[in-house]
């Protein structure tokens, strides 16, 4: 079966993590440029919100 249209290569082989399943290790760089790492964080509430279209001209 193809993956779905618009899908790259790399998002049809990277694991899904479901509800439930403990997060994998990351960092991002929060809106003041500083690089938090999710381990940093362990122990705490942790909300990540993704906005896709966010900033762009869309």
């Amino acid at each position: 079966m193809p993956p779905p249209m618009g899908r790259t290569k790399l998002a049809s082989e990277t694991p899904t993590v479901r509800p439930g399943d403990p997060a994998p290790p990351f960092t991002l760089h929060s809106h003041d440029g500083r690089e938090i790492s999710l381990e940093a964080l362990r122990g705490q509430r942790v909300v990540i919100a993704f906005m896709a279209w966010a900033f762009t001209n869309t």
